[in-house]
């Protein structure tokens, strides 16, 4: 697998099964409880050919791995908190694929301009310039959770939710640049440089909250 496919540190992603990712915008008709989450990579992880099992011992030719592997992270907010996983490359696809419903009218789509289109925007998104306490910050991942569209029947059903609350920077710090490289100086894992602490209000639990994370998944002013 070419280093150049790899995603990097602060990219959205999600599953492949995610509904949005079907040819068509529309609603997603699945219930909200079985629609992945999107995801930020917070790290890359690869493994060497030579020392990594990609192909199943009993049949052949069956792939049951990659050499490249993301620690990515998601707000579960039925619990007001972050959660971290490990997927491998080919479970997961860019949010640049995700196709957002769009309003019909008299059986023709309207029309949306290029700069108002929720991808494209969030494409143009800019990191926070720098860090200063108590300024307020969003996820990126914030207003394309809040946009997904619900056919009726799945918005009546409770499921799970990834929406995230604005938070406040509360701390930084230098993220170890430790174990980065093989013997041979080829790439063994990618991190940030720089992490920021976050504080919320956690309302499911009815306790204020903090969490580190990497300085590339925030932006700020985001127009809901």
């Amino acid at each position: 697998m070419s280093a150049l496919s790899n995603f990097e540190i602060g990219d959205i992603v999600t599953l492949k099964t995610h509904p949005l990712l079907n040819n068509d915008a529309k609603k997603i008709i699945e219930f909200p409880a079985q629609v992945p989450p999107l995801m930020l990579v917070k790290e890359v992880l690869i493994e060497r050919k030579e020392k990594k099992k990609i192909y199943s011992d009993e049949i052949e030719n069956a792939r049951i791995s990659d050499l490249v592997k993301y620690l990515c992270i998601y707000f579960n907010g039925n619990k007001g908190e972050f959660v971290e996983v490990t997927l491998y490359h080919s479970l997961l696809e860019s949010y640049k694929k995700l196709k957002y419903y769009r309003e019909f009218e008299k059986d023709k789509k309207v029309t949306i301009e290029l700069d108002d289109q929720l991808i494209p925007e969030v494409l143009r998104y800019s990191l926070i310039s720098e860090y200063e306490y108590g300024k307020v910050v969003q996820l990126k991942t914030k207003k394309l959770e809040q946009r997904k569209s619900y056919s009726g029947a799945g918005e009546r059903i409770p499921g799970a939710t990834f929406q995230t609350p604005d938070f406040l920077l509360t701390g930084v710090k230098n993220e170890s640049q430790t174990d980065l490289y093989y013997p041979d100086g080829k790439t063994k894992r990618k991190i940030t440089k720089q992490l920021y602490k976050i504080m919320w209000f956690n309302s499911i639990q009815q306790k204020f909250s903090e969490y580190f994370l990497p300085k590339e998944f925030l932006v700020e002013g985001l127009e809901m």
